[in-house]
């Protein structure tokens, strides 16, 4: 098998905190700590992982896009989180489709790879399907089932230049029918079920070949 790499984009860092989350987590330091947990998972099973920051840097979108661009990556996974919405947000750029070219425009290069980000969008999709959070609620440990996930189409500075199938992942709280909150993004086991979740839809995406013609165009 070839050279696979996953690029993981924490985003935000240094004075871009990012939403406050939940017991005033900055949304920078989640997702930090979630490109750690699934670089640590994906590098066991043998995959190269480069990721756009290793600590609390502040790194302009332009440069998250240059990483995974140089890096010739199979997969991308920008990793964001929020206190709006319930579960996993899966987010595609909405840029439409276009056939690959030697030479792709910087700020529409992903559009000759979107139709390839929305099969890894679902490939993410259905390992959430596949999921889920034990001892979801503080009050009875019960369990929550799986990880409710919601695919959606829309603009992403930085995805929008990267040349590789890409997506944006936004953790948010899961909430109950009432729109209540019964598990934070910053709760431990939630966070341990999406980065299990994102390490098994890296696998599947490898070994269903859905990665193989990664890199095919080129930035000037």
């Amino acid at each position: 098998m070839g050279r696979f790499v996953v690029v993981l984009d924490a985003a935000h860092g240094g004075d871009d905190g990012g939403a406050q989350l939940a017991d005033s987590t900055a949304e920078k330091a989640l997702t930090l700590a979630l490109s750690v947990r699934l670089r640590s998972l994906l590098g066991a099973r043998g995959f190269q992982v480069v990721t756009t920051r290793e600590g609390n840097l502040n790194v302009e979108v332009n440069v998250r896009a240059q990483i995974a661009n140089h890096a010739n990556a199979a997969a991308c996974l920008s990793l964001h989180a929020s206190e709006t919405g319930t579960g996993v947000h899966i987010f595609v750029s909405s840029l439409g489709p276009t056939e690959p070219t030697r030479f792709l425009a910087w700020k529409t290069a992903q559009s000759a790879y979107v139709m390839r980000s929305l099969k890894l969008a679902s490939t993410v999709n259905s390992a959430l399907e596949h999921s889920s959070v034990a001892g979801g609620t503080s009050t009875t440990g019960a369990e929550t089932g799986p990880i409710p996930a919601t695919l959606a189409r829309t603009s992403l500075p930085g995805v929008d230049s990267m040349a590789c199938p890409a997506v944006a992942v936004e953790m948010a709280p899961i909430r109950d029918a009432n729109r209540k909150i019964v598990t934070e993004v910053t709760d431990p086991g939630y966070q341990t079920q999406v980065v299990e979740s994102l390490a098994a839809a890296v696998l599947e995406w490898r070994t269903g070949g859905e990665a193989g013609s990664a890199g095919k165009g080129r930035l000037p």
